[in-house]
This record gives structure tokens, C-alpha cells and sequence, in this order.
């Protein structure tokens, strides 16, 4: 099982991060409840919030073809394929929590999906110390 907290980074602050996203997974991985109310008000500044029936309309869009078994269980997106496995998606106010059972095909799947609705996705694994954008940033090079 892998547990992704999906970020919706602010375009202004995309470069600074660029480089930096092991700090951000630091900041974001710390479990004292002090240190937390101030990692939330961090996150606010550099997240953009999430519109929930935007992103969630977009994944059930994208995936519904490849996923027939598509349902939502209160607040809880539940997305399953018979070879690949489950995600279930819950949407907060400055990012996507997915957890996925199965296939890491699964997880590109949803990746895939939501680059397509921006370029702004950033996405941290805590338990096994992944992190990475969902569609990386382009740099010019002169």
C-alpha cells in the first residue's frame, strides 16, 4: 500500500521549489502537533486550494473508459481495476490524498491524469521518501 499526498504548488513559488522538493517532503513528513499547525500555514502559502468537484470531475473523466468500477463512498473517490488494484481518493483544502493497493501502474495512471489538469502537481510518498513532480517543470538552458 502507498499513501501519496498530491500538492497543488502556486506557479510563483514553482522554480524556488525546483531543486528543493526533499525539504518540502522534510517539512511535510513531521508528525509534532506544534510543528504541524505551522507546516499547514506554510503549505497554505506556497498551495493553490483544490476546486473538488473540478479535479474530481477531471479524474472521473480521464479514468472512468480504463476503470468501470468508479464509485464514491461519502467524501471517498473509489477507483478499481480488476488486475491493477484500488486507489481511493480524498480530497483536502491544499491537496489530494490517494492511497493505492496494487499496481504502481495504477498509480501512473492517476499521475497521468492529473498533469493533465495542470503542471502544478507535486507528489510525496512519506513512507518510502518519494517525491516528484507530476508533469516536470521545463527549463531553457542558454
Amino acid at each position: 500500500m502507498r499513501i501519496y499526498s498530491i500538492f497543488n504548488i502556486r506557479k510563483e513559488y514553482q522554480s524556488f521549489i525546483f531543486g528543493r522538493e526533499r525539504m518540502l517532503l522534510e517539512m511535510v513528513r513531521t508528525t509534532d502537533e506544534v510543528k504541524e499547525s505551522s507546516v499547514s500555514r506554510q503549505l497554505s502559502f506556497i498551495c493553490e486550494p483544490l476546486e473538488e468537484s473540478s479535479v474530481k470531475g477531471h479524474i472521473l473523466e480521464h479514468l472512468q473508459d480504463r476503470f468501470p468500477n468508479t464509485s464514491f463512498t461519502g467524501e471517498v473517490l473509489k477507483i478499481e481495476h480488476q488486475l491493477k488494484g484500488e486507489i481511493k481518493i480524498k480530497l483536502r483544502k491544499y491537496y489530494i490524498e490517494a492511497v493505492c493497493e496494487g499496481s504502481r501502474m495504477l498509480d501512473l495512471d492517476l499521475f497521468q491524469s492529473l498533469g493533465q489538469i495542470n503542471d502544478s502537481f507535486l507528489a510525496f510518498n512519506k513512507e518510502e521518501s518519494e517525491c516528484g513532480w507530476l508533469k516536470p517543470i521545463k527549463h531553457l538552458t542558454y
